[in-house]
């Protein structure tokens, strides 16, 4: 799993400077789009801000909601393209695509794309509790028992801190969302 900090993006993150953030990441990523931390860390960005708008307190005044989405269309279609085969990528936007597919697209295609994504890291990585526990949350609670999501969590806590390192909206998204 890649190591998620990046110091300048966190600070802006944490300081909830949305459009310098925003800025910072797009730039970086029409300088380098084959950079997989860059590609997701955008895409998590522009996702999480659409998504959360209303609970971070950002208003389209602060920043336009429109352009997110529009970004992270672009940056879906092109990871899609570059990176289907890389677990992380398939984890994090799995992730992503499985909890708001109307985002993405059709809801019932999407939804499937997501949990298809996130079964594929996986089985790429049977081991990585991540993976496992996401992709195994992304079942309804019929599928899943308490005592199985109980055991996988415990599996899961203790590698939070580890592969979350940073302040910046993933790492303290995953830290708190898996906790």
């Amino acid at each position: 799993m890649i190591d998620w900090t990046w110091p300048e993006v966190d600070r802006l993150e944490h300081q909830e400077n949305w459009n310098e953030a925003k800025e910072y990441l797009i730039k970086a990523w029409q300088q380098n789009p084959t950079d997989l931390k860059t590609t997701v860390r955008l895409g998590f960005f522009c996702w999480y801000v659409v998504v959360e708008q209303g609970p971070l307190g950002i208003t389209d005044a602060d920043i336009d909601t429109d352009e997110l989405e529009s970004v992270l269309t672009e940056v879906t279609n092109f990871g899609l393209a570059h990176f289907i085969t890389h677990e992380d990528f398939l984890w994090c936007f799995g992730y992503m695509i499985s909890m708001f597919p109307y985002y993405f697209g059709d809801y019932e295609q999407w939804e499937e794309k997501g949990i298809s994504m996130l079964k594929h890291a996986y089985e790429l990585y049977p081991e990585e509790p991540i993976y496992k526990y996401s992709y195994l949350g992304s079942f309804t609670n019929t599928y899943r028992t308490r005592r199985t999501s109980k055991n996988e969590l415990k599996r899961v806590k203790p590698v939070l801190e580890d592969r979350f390192r940073g302040e910046g909206l993933l790492s303290e998204y995953f830290k708190s969302i898996f906790s």
